[in-house]
């Protein structure tokens, strides 16, 4: 009878065990998602704007924390021959590839933590790849030498790549126009003239100026949708020795080299520089 009751005992026991000492396995932990804003993140950019309304970008106090993928520059000017992401000759594609490396070199300069683009190149061809698609695959070959594969047929699997790697934004910059131009001026000295001094007669001065159009688009990841977008204009003859200073602290890059119609064209970029930084902090949490 005793055994009995002991054993009736100890099941109890066992039996309730459980309810005493509660439930045994790990809770599950929900991650929280990194690209959701805070209350107190909203406060402190809407304060960071308020005092920093009048100030230049050397005065910006809000930098965004999260992380960001920054697409290649691709021209516009595209056709069914030559898309988006194909170099398109007198269209300022010669100018992609230059402009996406000072522009993501300006981005983290400037606070902006972009993610690096031979990681998310490498994860969309992976993706590609997987999804089968005879369309796709001739795309990867036909751009993939060239280490561009962006084009509007891929932007959800660009926006599924930067969301493997935590980034809360996706900043898709395309040339809308670039041109650039010169002009000869010759003054004449009417004295020479006057006097059969053809040598002496004026002086030829040659100014060249150039001209870009850039059009920013900001995508939220967890939107999955553009939240803003703004085109950018840039001139070579506006850009000072005393722009082109603040500009080159932004770009960590000096652009008064040589003078030439390249040269022009990378002076044109520069100046839209500082203007999309500041678009983007101010549009990103």
């Amino acid at each position: 009878m005793n055994t009995r009751r002991k054993a009736i005992s100890l099941a109890l026991l066992f039996g309730f065990f459980p309810l005493v000492f509660g439930c045994t396995s790990t809770p599950k932990v929900v991650e929280r998602d990194p690209c959701e804003a805070e209350a107190s993140e909203v406060l402190l950019k809407a304060k960071a704007i308020s005092e920093g309304s009048k100030e230049t970008l050397r005065g910006i106090r809000y930098h965004t924390k999260r992380k960001v993928v920054l697409m290649p520059v691709t021209s516009a000017s595209g056709s069914a021959a030559s898309p988006y992401g194909v170099p398109v000759p007198g269209a300022g594609a010669d100018l992609s590839g230059f402009a996406t490396e000072i522009m993501n070199q300006s981005f983290r300069n400037e606070g902006i933590k972009t993610v690096a683009w031979f990681k998310v190149s490498k994860k969309l061809k992976e993706l590609l790849a997987s999804q089968n698609n005879n369309q796709q695959q001739m795309m990867m070959n036909m751009y993939g030498q060239q280490g561009s594969i962006v084009n509007d047929e891929n932007l959800n699997e660009v926006i599924q790549v930067a969301k493997d790697f935590s980034a809360c934004y996706v900043v898709r910059p395309v040339i809308l126009k670039s041109s650039s131009n010169s002009n000869t001026k010759t003054s004449y000295n009417p004295v020479g003239l006057a006097f059969g001094f053809g040598g002496l007669a004026g002086s030829t001065k040659t100014t060249s100026n150039a001209e870009i159009d850039l059009k920013i688009d900001i995508i939220s990841t967890r939107e999955e949708d553009i939240i803003a977008s703004k085109t950018f204009s840039g001139r070579s003859a506006l850009v000072s020795k005393d722009r082109a200073n603040v500009l080159d602290g932004i770009t960590g890059s000096s652009i008064f080299s040589g003078g030439s119609q390249s040269d022009q064209t990378r002076i044109a970029f520069y100046d839209t520089i500082d203007k999309i930084v500041e678009f983007l902090e101010d549009k990103m949490l």
